[in-house]
Order: structure tokens, then sequence, then C-alpha cells
């Protein structure tokens, strides 16, 4: 499961990585430039990401992040491993940051003082950052972090929701949102959010009539429930197009719950007639 984590942020990081120093660290890169993955000398490391950076006053250095779901408390010394090789090889400044995404605060020390050695890297707890940070991203990649910030008092349902939608704006064809929704059920696993992500996600896809991998899956699942064993074509069916209809009406019943969105703006996000959204809030669903 750790490695399912790590291969989201290995696969999402270059698109990410320069709106996620500046809101978190302060950071503000205007070039980036690729560095060998591996750092060999007698051990070999592996840093999640590493760039050379060149700020707004054309000062180069080394921007190194790890990416950590467990609170280690032996993390400062491998994060001098990598200080030490990386100063050896490029000879220039190391910023190094540890993105913590695990549950809770994470306590693992950050300085190591002894003798005449002075070391520190900086820590991130992602879920301190606030939710807004993310939320209104127009990246998927960046979206999806929204799962692992500070939600504010916010109810996890309507959070998640509203990272859907946008989802669903953002990903430019189905094969993509199929992907970036499979990794925010993984993430959300992280906050034992994974079953709420399902149901709204199953909601959603039933509304606006979407045929991704998930919904194939689930559909399958039905069907052996009930006993029918069909085939690829048929499991499809049954979990797109059984009870779509009636799914729409749920969503647009539960977008005029919240209050949030006019007639208008329901009907445009949903790709529906305004005579149905009335006819839900006349009729319910």
């Amino acid at each position: 499961m750790l490695q399912d984590y790590d291969k989201i942020f290995r696969e999402n990081l270059a698109e990410i990585i320069l709106p996620l120093v500046r809101k978190t660290v302060g950071l503000n890169p205007v070039r980036l430039e690729n560095l060998p993955e591996k750092l060999q000398r007698t051990v070999e490391r592996i840093p999640d990401f590493l760039k050379k950076v060149v700020d707004v006053a054309n000062d180069p250095y080394i921007l190194h992040i790890e990416i950590q779901t467990t609170d280690t408390p032996d993390m400062v010394y491998r994060m001098l491993e990598y200080a030490a090789m990386m100063l050896r090889k490029y000879k220039i400044l190391v910023r190094q940051y540890v993105f913590y995404i695990g549950e809770g605060h994470a306590r693992m020390p950050v300085q190591l003082e002894t003798g005449t050695l002075r070391y520190q890297f900086t820590l991130v707890n992602l879920s301190e950052i606030p939710y807004q940070h993310f939320i209104n991203s127009e990246k998927p990649e960046e979206l999806i972090l929204t799962i692992l910030a500070d939600f504010q008092q916010e109810k996890p349902r309507e959070i998640i929701s509203q990272i859907l939608l946008n989802l669903h704006r953002l990903a430019p064809d189905h094969l993509q949102l199929g992907k970036f929704i499979r990794q925010l059920e993984i993430l959300s696993q992280l906050r034992n959010f994974n079953s709420i992500v399902s149901e709204e996600a199953e909601t959603m896809a039933h509304g606006f009539d979407i045929t991704i991998d998930r919904l194939y899956i689930k559909g399958r699942e039905e069907g052996i429930k009930t006993g029918i064993k069909e085939g690829v074509r048929e499991g499809m069916e049954n979990g797109v197009k059984i009870g779509k209809e009636q799914a729409r009406r749920e969503l647009i019943f539960s977008f005029l719950h919240k209050k949030s969105l006019s007639i208008e703006q329901i009907a445009e996000l949903m790709e529906v007639p305004i005579a149905l959204v009335l006819d839900v809030q006349q009729k319910g669903i």
C-alpha cells in the first residue's frame, strides 16, 4: 500500500511541485533543471524529487523533497545522508523538505547536533495546510491533494463532492478522470475517507453517465450478488445504466439541498435541462 502512495506522488510531482512549494514553504522557483535520479557512493539513494532550481534572483540551488506516510524517528539521518551526497556532487546550496502525508502530526526530529555538526531540514505536515490551497487548482494532480489537507470543520462529504466535481471539469477525458479518481481513492485511505469517496464517485458517475474502470468493477460486484454473471459488456452496463436516471435525480436533489448553487448553475454543471432540476425541486427524488 505504501508503494501505491509513493507511485502517485512520483507520477504527479512534476506537475504540482511549483505550486506546492510556493503555497507551503514560500519558495518561488522560476525554472527547474533535471538531475540524475540516483545518488550513489558506497550506498545508493533514490530521492522522491530532486531538481536544480533557479529562482527569481537567478540564484541556483538543489531542491530535494521526500514524501513520508510514516513518522520515522530516524528520518533526520537519512536526510543528512542525502544532503552530504548532494553537497559533494553539486557543491551548491541544498534545500530539503519532508512532506508528511500520514495521519496526525509528525513529530520526527528535524535537527541534528553532534560535536561541530549542525544539520536541519524542513518538515511540512500536509494535514495542517488549509484545503483552500488546493481545491481550486486548475491541475488535477494538485486538486487531489485536497483530500490530505485540513478541512477546517467542513463536512468531509461536501469537500469530497467538490473535489470530484472539479475533477470532472478539469480532466480532459473519461480515461484521465478515472485515473485521478482512483488516485483520490488511494490517497483517501490515509484519512479513512475512502468509503465516502467511493460513494460520491459512484453518484457522480451515474449522474454524468461516466463509464470508467471502477464502475465496471462495481457493476460486476452487483451482478455477482444477484446471481447475474455477465461478461465485460454486461458488467459495464450494470455499473452505469441501472439506476442512472435515479442517481441523476439524487445528485440534483443533493445540490438543491446544499443551496450553494442556483437552479441554472446546477443544470449547466450537470448538463441537464432546467426543467429537470425544477421537477426534482418540486417532486423530490
